[in-house]
């Protein structure tokens, strides 16, 4: 062999093997993990799922099985939603995951019904939802809404027990599957007229109320349970204030006692320090008086020329003694009295027991300052003036003083009696209102009302010493907040007027600018607008028809759709359509109704042919037309029962219309009005 021959040999060889291995590349197919494939044809049915094989294109067939695991999602929802063993309507969103199992005879099976939708979740899904769908509501059927929701888990192993053997006979197997999504159907969905929906519907209505009314009595107890506790806690703050008020009156009370003891007490002891300089001062007076008649009687006995004259004098003086020794007893007796009546004011008022005092005082001391005065003077007349004016200017102290206790004693009580039946009214709706929210603690309010009592006539005491003092310092108090809100109001009626003329210039300055631009941006959104207008205007004049034509048709494709929306509503009333097309039958449309020279109307008086055949086709027309013209016309309400029959017409006798009507409203019709000639024949019109 020559180096040409091994040359050859091995061009050939290498030849031969990129043919093979081209051949091989060209015709050996391989599995993959996510891909198997069935070959068919030469050789019988071989399944590779981890391998390869040899697939010629004449004699072989390859079906591709996809062994990756597909989601199907299995919604149930709204109109299709499931219905329970409570005949409730349920929203149910399901997933399974689905897979052809790595056996030849499951993937042998997959292509055998499957095929290459295997590769798809959606095309796998139309193929075995309803097996789904199926195994949902069996399932569902046999289950409450409730019992669904509390084992979730039971109702999905039977879904699943019930869908694996269907699925096997497709390959498949089940890997998971979940329960996703589980609610009621929204109440809207459910139909009154549908027994299953009513049934379902009255359980959930009751349910529905029954919880509302549970709500409710919720609701209602704790708003109940509250506003008995805010109740109890504003009571128990009310009897609090109320101890805390009856102790600071307790206190008020006291103090206000124990101040008008010791204002008693004072003015006790200096009424006792008053009476006895007074008792003091008429013991000295008596003394001088007495040393004064022993005098006068020892000059007495040394004058015995005028004894007569002076035992009348002494008789006389004698007299005049016993009666300032009687008046002076009774002055003595009256202040004593005067002082007790002024202790017993005291305590009840202390400011006008002591003025009283001090006006009784001072006429005291002017009846004694009288009686000094006519004692010195020489006359007794004088003397016995000076003494009625005291007594007089004594009476009339007394006098004013009892007027002006008895007026403040009258206006008092008729204070306190005011206070007291506005008390009493403001205590009475109290007490209503509590009667009305605390039933039960009856025996509290009594005791409340006890001590409100004891309350009211302690205050009531009190009051009384301290009204006056009270009065005088709110009356002080309110001129003085009276001053200064008037000085207040001055001021600041000043500053609002300052502010107020200042708001407004400053306003009007605003008001004029915002004016001025106003008008400014109106004359340009006028010179705008106007040139503006002016443009269209031009362009609209040089515009040529067709152009505006063209615009108009413009608009019109603009607003197509919704004219055409507009014109066919009323077809939206219309329930059916017929249409009736009817062609070769003789008579109607048939190529014998066309003569070589007509129209290709029908009309046997425009075609060809002879008498004969003309008459023939009429009759022929009008037999094969009577029975679409009855169903016709029974399809419009009017049978022709009525108005004649197909085989054989007769029709009724009407009179003779008076000549005056119109020949539209004679019962028969002429000749052309009924169909039918003279003889009774019909007409080829009416055919």
């Amino acid at each position: 062999m020559t180096g040409a021959d091994i040359i050859t040999a091995i061009l050939l060889a290498g030849i031969l093997i990129a043919v093979v291995v081209y051949l091989l590349y060209w015709l050996y197919r391989r599995s993959s993990k996510e891909v198997a494939f069935v070959r068919t044809g030469l050789g019988g049915e071989r399944v590779v799922i981890t391998g390869g094989a040899l697939v010629l294109p004449i004699v072989h067939n390859v079906t591709l099985v996809g062994m990756n695991t597909l989601r199907l999602e299995v919604r149930r929802d709204g109109d299709k939603a499931l219905i329970t063993k409570n005949r409730m309507r349920i929203d149910v969103v399901a997933e399974f995951t689905v897979r052809v199992r790595s056996d030849t005879q499951a993937v042998s099976l997959a292509a055998q019904t499957l095929g290459r939708r295997s590769m798809s979740a959606d095309e796998v899904r139309e193929v075995v939802q309803g097996r789904f769908v199926d195994a949902l509501a069996s399932v569902a059927a046999r289950m409450t809404m409730d019992g669904i929701q509390e084992n979730r888990d039971v109702y999905m192993k039977d879904v699943r027990a019930i869908i694996e053997e269907s699925v096997a006979r497709n390959g498949l197997e089940i890997e998971a599957v979940s329960l996703t999504g589980l609610d009621q159907t929204s109440i809207e969905q459910f139909n009154p007229s549908n027994a299953f929906d009513a049934e379902g519907l009255t359980r959930l209505t009751e349910q529905i109320e029954t919880r509302k009314k549970a709500r409710n009595d919720i609701e209602q107890d704790t708003m109940v349970a509250i506003r008995s506790k805010n109740l109890e806690a504003e009571i128990e703050a009310l009897e609090i204030d109320r101890k805390s008020e009856y102790a600071r009156l307790e206190q008020e009370r006291e103090v206000a006692k124990q101040r008008a003891l010791e204002k008693a007490q004072v003015a006790m002891e200096r009424a006792t320090r008053d009476r006895e300089a007074q008792e003091a001062e008429i013991r000295a007076e008596e003394e001088v008086e007495i040393a004064r008649i022993q005098r006068e009687k020892a000059l007495e006995a040394e004058r015995s020329l005028r004894e007569t004259t002076l035992t009348e004098e002494i008789e006389a003086r004698r007299k005049h003694r016993n009666d300032v020794e009687r008046d002076t007893q009774i002055a003595i007796h009256a202040k004593d009295r005067q002082a007790e009546v002024e202790i017993l004011e005291i305590e009840k008022e202390i400011e006008f027991a002591r003025l009283g005092q001090q006006e009784a005082i001072a006429g005291q001391r002017a009846a004694q300052m009288a009686e000094i005065a006519r004692r010195q003077s020489s006359g007794e007349q004088e003397a016995e003036t000076a003494r009625i004016a005291a007594l007089e200017a004594i009476e009339r102290a007394r006098i004013l003083q009892e007027r002006a206790v008895e007026s403040e004693r009258i206006a008092r009580n008729q204070e306190v009696d005011r206070l007291e039946v506005l008390r009493r009214k403001v205590l009475q709706l109290e007490e209503q209102e509590r009667a009305i929210a605390i039933t039960r603690k009856e025996k509290d309010k009594a005791e409340a009302q006890a001590e409100t009592e004891q309350a009211r006539a302690r205050a009531v005491e009190a009051e009384e010493k301290v009204a006056s003092a009270r009065e005088r310092e709110a009356a002080e108090r309110r001129k003085l907040v009276e001053l200064i809100e008037a000085a207040r109001a001055v001021e600041s009626e000043a500053l609002q007027l300052t502010t107020i003329a200042a708001a407004q210039t400053n306003a009007a300055e605003q008001k004029a600018a915002a004016d001025r631009f106003v008008t400014l941006s109106q004359k340009l959104r006028y010179e705008i607008d106007a040139e503006g207008r002016r443009a269209l205007n031009e362009a609209e004049n040089i515009r040529t028809d067709d152009n505006r034509e063209h615009a108009l048709r413009m608009k019109l494709l603009e607003h197509i759709e919704g004219i055409v929306r507009e014109s066919v509503k009323p077809l939206e009333n219309i329930d059916s359509i017929k249409i009736l097309q009817v062609d070769g039958v003789p008579g109607v449309n048939s190529p014998s109704d066309v003569g070589s020279g007509g129209t290709g109307s029908g009309d046997p008086a425009s075609g060809g042919g002879s008498m004969t055949d003309r008459i023939v086709n009429s009759a022929m027309k009008y037999r094969t037309q009577a029975a679409f013209v009855d169903g016709l016309m029974k399809d419009l309400g009017l049978p022709m029962e009525h108005l004649g029959s197909a085989g054989g017409l007769s029709f009724r006798n009407f009179a003779e219309a008076p000549p005056e009507d119109n020949a539209d409203d004679k019962p028969g019709g002429d000749d052309s009005d009924d169909g039918n000639d003279k003889d009774g024949s019909p007409s080829d019109d009416d055919n």
